[in-house]
């Protein structure tokens, strides 16, 4: 008897918890977190288009990442970190794999650069956080459950994949793109990580993405930026 009623306060306390941590979390990300933003997605889609404007035609991925890179360590001195091939990482997550280079990691921000030569696919994950994806080369492919018909993003094109959304999506090969999520970072990090130590066994991929993006955290944070 003790133990249902011990169960009978409890269960509730529980229910309440689930229910009202999320807004909670969900309040502070609309109302507070955005005062700590940097980076704007619509200056970055700028950017991207400009670098895209500023190559010939037949230009390649790796050229237009240098170019855009250039552009943001000219517009975000203090917060781009540098490129160098040894920076490059695999990541899989949601059953995709792809490499990334981190550009900027924060506890509200991230910004990189996320592609696979030869394409993938997979599941874009539910997130508090905003997920802006644009396209620098290739083509990226997306679709809410309900979809018959792919949404398709070129070169360019901006896809915003709102906090609490998820979708089912797709990259050519040889597809990179600008990356940018704002919101609960550290509650993105599981996602990004979890399948190298429970399914690919990848520790060195692992590791090497815990330290970079601690060194990038705390630096920012060593900076003001939350």
């Amino acid at each position: 008897m003790k133990f249902c009623r011990c169960l009978f306060t409890v269960v509730p306390l529980i229910v309440v918890l689930l229910a009202t941590v999320p807004k909670f979390f969900e309040y502070l990300m609309l109302n507070h977190l955005p005062a700590n933003y940097v980076f704007q997605p619509e200056e970055l889609q700028a950017i991207v288009k400009k670098s895209i404007n500023s190559l010939e035609v037949d230009f390649t991925a790796e050229q237009i990442m240098q170019t855009v890179h250039a552009n943001l360590k000219e517009k975000y001195p203090k917060y781009i970190a540098d490129m160098a091939p040894e920076k490059w990482v695999f990541n899989n997550a949601g059953n995709a794999m792809g490499s990334m280079i981190i550009l900027h990691a924060s506890f509200s921000e991230y910004l990189i650069f996320f592609g696979s030569a030869i394409g993938t696919e997979g599941h874009t994950g539910t997130h508090f956080a905003d997920d802006y994806f644009t396209i620098l080369f290739g083509q990226q492919n997306a679709a809410l459950p309900n979809a018959t018909v792919a949404e398709k993003y070129l070169p360019g094109d901006l896809h915003h994949l709102p906090y609490g959304v998820n979708k089912q999506y797709s990259m050519i090969p040889g597809t990179f793109a600008l990356e940018l999520a704002q919101g609960y970072i550290p509650s993105m990090l599981p996602f990004g990580m979890v399948e190298m130590v429970t399914s690919t066994l990848d520790y060195q991929s692992f590791f090497k993405t815990v330290r970079l993006t601690a060194q990038q955290m705390l630096g920012n944070l060593m900076k003001g930026k939350f």
